[in-house]
């Protein structure tokens, strides 16, 4: 329609294609405007897509240097399947052959209650102690108890099988449950911890109900008693050892031994240099230390130069910035030795990438597996506290005063109330709720009114302290990037309100085009009623 009367009014008028007119006058005021706005927006958008990358690559380098800590510079192996072991403390493992023979597997006390017509069988009421210690082999046994005190429970009248299966498998060290035999008879099947210390001893007070009072075995287990406990019995290098468990921390340093059958001859277990493994977990570190290196670099390149490209973030000062810290972090020592990556083969190159010399690297660590563990184990250490656990945040290294009083218990880490309980033989166990080492578990004397525990992070664990700073919320780059997000926000609703200005000054402009087609049409009009006026008055004279 509109373009019928400007057609219309064009014939009559001027001849300008005014709605023409109208949009390049729109587009001359408005087009620098949106072209500053749409050209800040660009740049804003480049700017967050570079800290974005930036993100994913330190989040990449995290996960990296969490696959690093899992690294043992140590193997473990056996020659027969009878005996297996894992490292449980690469520091403390001793690069030795140990020669293990395996008489007796340890085994745990198994008794069988049977003959009940269902698991809701009625058992009566009564009260139930367990006993813990081991069984003679005298006609008739002797119990002797062992150091856990005993377990009381009390049953009320109505109490069923599987009550009693319930309430005995609340105890530590006891397992029960009521079993389907298969011939349409239940079992309770009641079984103890390994070794031969944890027997069990099942008593019934006087006055129970007779179903209650059948589970009493305290003259002897007799025929209840499927399978007696056993300790393990092995020789250790020649001398004979017995342990209550088939998996044994205690007999080889930094090893968790495993017997899984007997032996009819020696098994060597031997631990040795994991070379070839360690060697492909630090070429992985070396190429996500350079593709770090190579990203940060084409992000904050300039462009200078011929071809030169500038980068989304160039001359940007935090992702510089990153870098700077990575270095410097690479650049130092750790451990009481000071261990440096040039110690394993892994030099600095003049442009600032990592290369690893894999024949220095193979001979260092043969020649010495403990020179990794400074660079990738946190070393945590304690005066007059065992400790186990690893801090849950990364910490930069200090020295925690642990303060106790004796009296009451209650202790503080460097300030942070502990969560404390007495164990079985006197010693008090903490653990600790908040605070750098957050996630640790300390464990000290009765007697104990001072300690302190020593924290020298790794150069893994000091990487992971600096990148989780980088990407933690609140700090520079997620401002930042809250600072680009917002900016582009406000930069898109002026972009919207630009283009409803561009058209109120097009309907303005087309407006007053129109006014003026209308007037030149209507003088148009006059001058051709005038002319053939003249023309009639010129025709008759």
């Amino acid at each position: 329609m509109e373009n019928d009367i400007l057609t219309s009014l064009n014939r009559g008028g001027t001849g300008i294609n005014i709605a023409e007119l109208s949009d390049s006058l729109t587009q001359a005021e408005i087009s620098p405007r949106r072209e500053l706005i749409t050209d800040r927006i660009d740049r804003a958008e480049l700017r967050l897509s570079g800290y974005d990358r930036l993100r994913g690559q330190a989040d990449r380098m995290t996960e990296a240097l969490d696959l690093m800590r899992t690294l043992s510079p140590r193997t473990v192996s056996s020659d027969t399947s009878a005996v297996s072991a894992t490292i449980s403390d690469p520091a403390a493992v001793d690069l030795t052959t140990a020669k293990i023979g395996v008489t007796q597997l340890a085994q745990a006390q198994v008794l069988e209650f049977g003959g009940f017509t269902d698991a809701a069988a009625e058992i009566g009421a009564g009260v139930l102690t367990v006993d813990f210690g081991a069984w003679t082999d005298d006609v008739p046994p002797v119990f002797t108890a062992g150091a856990r005190a005993g377990q009381t429970v009390t049953f009320q009248a109505g109490s069923s099988l599987a009550d009693i299966a319930e309430a005995l498998s609340t105890f530590e060290g006891v397992s029960a449950r009521v079993i389907d035999v298969g011939d349409g008879t239940f079992s309770l099947g009641i079984i103890s911890e390994t070794g031969e210390q944890n027997a069990l001893r099942l008593s019934v007070a006087a006055g129970a109900d007779a179903g209650l009072a059948s589970f009493d075995i305290s003259a002897g287990p007799g025929a209840i008693q499927v399978q007696s406990a056993q300790d393990a019995q092995l020789s250790f290098n020649g001398i004979n050892v017995t342990r209550a468990s088939n998996q044994i921390d205690d007999l080889l340093p930094g090893l968790s031994v495993n017997l899984n059958a007997t032996t009819a001859v020696d098994a060597s277990v031997s631990a040795r240099p994991n070379a070839e493994g360690s060697l492909e977990v630090m070429q992985s570190f070396v190429d996500i230390i350079n593709a770090t290196q190579t990203l940060v670099k084409t992000l904050t390149a300039r462009g200078f130069g011929e071809a030169g490209v500038a980068g989304d973030l160039a001359g940007d000062s935090l992702a510089d910035g990153v870098l700077r810290g990575i270095e410097r972090v690479l650049s130092r020592g750790f451990g009481d030795r000071g261990t440096h990556l040039a110690d394993i083969g892994i030099q600095t190159e003049r442009d600032g990438s990592l290369t690893l010399d894999a024949d220095r690297f193979t001979k260092a660590l043969t020649a010495n597996p403990s020179l990794l563990d400074p660079l990738i184990r946190d070393d945590l250490t304690g005066q007059t506290v065992r400790i186990s656990g690893t801090p849950a945040t990364r910490s930069e290294a200090g020295r925690f005063a642990l303060l106790r009083d004796p009296a009451t218990g209650i202790a503080t880490l460097s300030g942070v109330t502990l969560l404390g309980a007495e164990q079985e033989n006197g010693d008090w166990t903490y653990r600790v709720p908040s605070g750098p080492m957050r996630g640790l578990t300390l464990t000290v004397s009765a007697e104990t009114d001072l300690a302190e525990v020593n924290f020298a992070p790794s150069m893994v664990g000091s990487l992971q302290s600096y990148l989780a700073g980088f990407l933690a919320d609140g700090n520079a780059l997620e401002q930042r990037e809250r600072s680009l997000s917002s900016s582009i926000a406000t930069e898109t609703t002026a972009l919207e309100a630009l283009d409803l200005r561009a058209e109120e000054v097009r309907t303005r402009y087309l407006g007053q085009f129109t006014q003026m087609e209308l007037i030149v049409t209507q003088l148009n009009s006059t001058g051709d009623y005038l002319q053939n006026l003249i023309d009639g008055w010129n025709s008759d004279n």
